[in-house]
């Protein structure tokens, strides 16, 4: 697993150099924290007595999700990648991790929010995780997620504006519990002094809360952050 460090805006300009002109089936994952793992969010759920769920768990939890959620997503009730990909994008906790084709989109997602004291006390870094692999993700492609034998990738169908704005994709986890660490793995690691500016070289870019979430909320979001001292 290959790591790199962006320390000054002229390596972020590299990075951008290198990933624009790459040919491969890149995908990318920003994260605040470079300790934050790529395990899904149903593998950092807990149960009350602090223990991991189960398979069985898993599934009855989706199923309840399925069962509440069958008014207002009855088209898709027989489709479960599609029903774990609408729930996921809704907060529900699954095996499903979020990724983004754009470079620039997942450099955004690092940088969005404020580094906070607990995150100065474990690193001194942000990350954007790269994935390269061996062939293209199949559209329309279907399987059941909770029947895997390896991490695959999946486009959703049910493309809503924010997908389509992040260029997003998904990679579902046969091991959901575990951090996926393969080997063709590159974690670019963006120092906590340079997020400030990276953010604001990412808004001349065209890359902002707006575009990222194109709807009121994002709007709001941009114009709060171009009126304050945040970053």
């Amino acid at each position: 697993m290959e790591k790199k460090a962006i320390e000054t805006t002229d390596d972020f300009y590299e990075f951008l150099k290198i990933q624009t002109t790459s040919s491969g089936n890149y995908i990318y994952r920003g994260v605040r924290n470079s300790m934050f793992k790529l395990i899904p969010s149903i593998g950092r759920l807990r149960t009350i007595d602090g223990k991991q769920l189960s398979i069985k768990d898993e599934i009855a939890l989706f199923d309840t999700f399925k069962n509440r959620a069958y008014p207002f997503l009855k088209d898709y009730n027989d489709d479960k990648l599609e029903l774990l990909s609408i729930g996921r994008n809704h907060g529900l906790p699954t095996r499903l991790l979020d990724w983004t084709k754009n470079p620039l989109v997942a450099a955004y997602f690092a940088v969005e929010e404020p580094f906070a004291k607990d995150d100065e006390e474990q690193t001194e870094h942000s990350c954007v995780y790269i994935y390269n692999a061996e062939t293209p993700v199949k559209l329309g492609e279907n399987f059941d997620p909770f029947d895997i034998e390896r991490v695959r990738r999946y486009v959703p169908k049910h493309l809503d504006n924010r997908i389509i704005s992040q260029e997003g994709l998904f990679t579902v986890h046969n091991k959901p519990y575990t951090a996926w660490e393969p080997a063709e793995l590159i974690t670019i690691l963006i120092h906590k002094d340079i997020r400030g500016s990276i953010k604001r070289i990412l808004n001349k870019l065209g890359v902002n809360a707006s575009t990222i979430y194109p709807d009121i909320d994002g709007i709001t979001e941009h114009v709060k952050w171009m009126r304050s001292n945040i970053h």
